[in-house]
């Protein structure tokens, strides 16, 4: 596995990662981006993932930003019997733009994959993009795909651009996407306020649980807390200044 770390001054990060999985191999990756408060701040994060036979890679990312994040994310099978996770989470709480671009290439037959991506943009001037696309070629037979994307929107003029894009070529495959924007639905904070729960908290339970299925996969208790909190943080001063 190897690592290109570069720095451009004050605010402004280059990555390169690139790795491959051996046979059989359990690679798991996790990725935690922190707004670090610069008002201008630039992240571009290149991963370049290639998986040999019967291996599994599974990625969680947590992203909360800076002014612009891009992550190039590129994944392909090179064996029969592989198996591939992506579970990501983007949060814009301020004049950022979160944007996530992937594709994963389905080689060889009984592969399998899965790849959820979650966006929250609390802010009037934040925005979210994904762009994801998987393709299951032709020797790909067997294989189980599937993609989900999910973004809330908080505010009026908050705004996502999604494209998921599954390509099939194979025709003995299971595969399956899907895309939601929504904000918070009237029904569900009408469920936890005729509970005796006021709106804020209602808000915020809602809110956060969103982001939580991500969150969770991380691979262990003490992460899991610390984002947990971060989000939650982030979440909470942005439910101070708003005007709901």
């Amino acid at each position: 596995m190897g690592i290109l770390l570069t720095s451009l001054g004050p605010g402004i990060t280059l990555e390169l990662l690139l790795d491959v999985a051996s046979v059989e191999k359990l690679l798991r990756h996790k990725r935690l981006m922190r707004f670090q408060g610069l008002r201008y701040n630039f992240d571009w994060i290149v991963v370049v993932h290639l998986q040999e036979a019967a291996s599994t890679y599974e990625l969680v990312e947590v992203s909360t930003g800076g002014k612009l994040s891009r992550h190039n994310l590129h994944v392909q099978q090179l064996g029969p019997d592989t198996a591939t996770e992506l579970s990501t989470f983007h949060l814009s709480v301020g004049d950022q733009t979160q944007d996530l671009h992937s594709r994963l290439i389905l080689d060889h037959p009984r592969g399998r994959s899965q790849q959820l991506h979650k966006c929250i943009v609390a802010h009037s001037q934040g925005q979210a993009v994904f762009d994801g696309n998987v393709k299951v070629n032709r020797y790909a037979q067997q294989t189980d795909a599937g993609q989900l994307t999910r973004s809330l929107l908080l505010e009026p003029r908050a705004t996502v651009n999604v494209k998921p894009n599954l390509q099939i070529i194979a025709d003995d495959v299971k595969c399956s996407h899907g895309a939601a924007i929504s904000d918070l639905e009237e029904t569900q904070l009408f469920y936890f306020q005729a509970r005796g729960i006021d709106l804020e908290t209602a808000r915020k339970a809602l809110v956060f649980s969103f982001g939580a299925e991500v969150i969770e996969r991380l691979p262990n208790s003490f992460m899991q807390k610390q984002v947990e909190s971060h989000v939650k943080g982030l979440l909470s001063s942005t439910f101070k200044g708003s005007s709901h």
